[in-house]
């Protein structure tokens, strides 16, 4: 266990999604138009950032050559969210196919709303979901 005296309970403490990328500033620039956001570069030519609304940043790396990691879907996916119904799922699909996305299935209605998964320009889970409310 950690000595309680090194943390300060009233220190913030932030989060960022981190992805791996083989062109982090291509695929930055594709996240930054699903979200109308801006790309910005990170700490070096290998780091690219874009701020989700209200979630904070998601990171984009290119990993270093000694420690490559394989492109491909695993378990853990970026879900973006807004506020909508069937259309505008529709249409934010279209927006992402556009800019290179991969459609894995058709678009379905769930209990908590609409959602399509897709795999981003590099292979990684992206779920679109669309909620009422």
């Amino acid at each position: 266990m950690s000595d309680p005296a090194l943390l300060h309970p009233m220190e913030p403490v932030s989060a960022a999604v981190v992805l791996a990328a083989d062109e982090p500033k291509e695929l930055a620039a594709f996240y930054a138009a699903l979200v109308q956001a801006s790309a910005s570069p990170g700490f070096s030519a290998a780091h690219w950032r874009v701020l989700l609304p209200q979630m904070g940043w998601l990171e984009l790396y290119r990993p270093s050559r000694q420690r490559a990691l394989p492109p491909g879907r695993g378990r853990l996916s970026l879900c973006l969210k807004r506020q909508g119904g069937a259309a505008a799922l529709t249409r934010w699909m279209e927006q992402a196919l556009a800019l290179g996305a991969q459609r894995l299935e058709e678009p379905r209605q769930e209990a908590f709303g609409h959602e399509v998964w897709l795999l981003d320009p590099e292979g990684n889970g992206l779920l679109l979901l669309m909620s009422a409310a």
